[in-house]
């Protein structure tokens, strides 16, 4: 069996060389396959992020203008249940149930949609 190693060492170590190419070669390719995903994980991780900070900015501006047309709308009827006991407490000499100024209320409280 030595004998027929000594006689075929060539091509012993021709396979031999061969075999490591093909190992290094798998073994590159499997890194550049591993660096390409982690390129992609880290730029799909950046998308979701920035995603989610602009999400979160028009959040907060919606927010904002819902909060600023809440606090309008319950000052108009903070101010209705302010005028209207004062105006039924009128004394109204006439046949009307409501005067000018209770019905400058109530149109306004109508075109408000409220």
């Amino acid at each position: 069996m030595a004998q027929t190693l000594l006689r075929n060492w060539k091509l012993i170590a021709i396979l031999v060389v061969f075999a490591i190419c093909i190992g290094a070669w798998q073994a590159d390719r499997k890194a550049e396959y591993r660096r390409g995903r982690d390129e992609m994980a880290a730029e799909i991780s950046g998308r979701l992020k920035d995603a989610a900070i602009e999400k979160a900015e028009e959040d907060r501006k919606s927010s904002a203008v819902y909060q600023t047309g809440k606090a309008v709308r319950e000052e108009r009827e903070r101010i209705r249940y302010v005028q209207v006991p004062k105006l039924v407490e009128r004394v109204v000499y006439r046949n009307v149930c409501v005067d000018s100024d209770g019905l400058s209320v109530i149109n306004a409280a109508i075109s408000d949609g409220d």
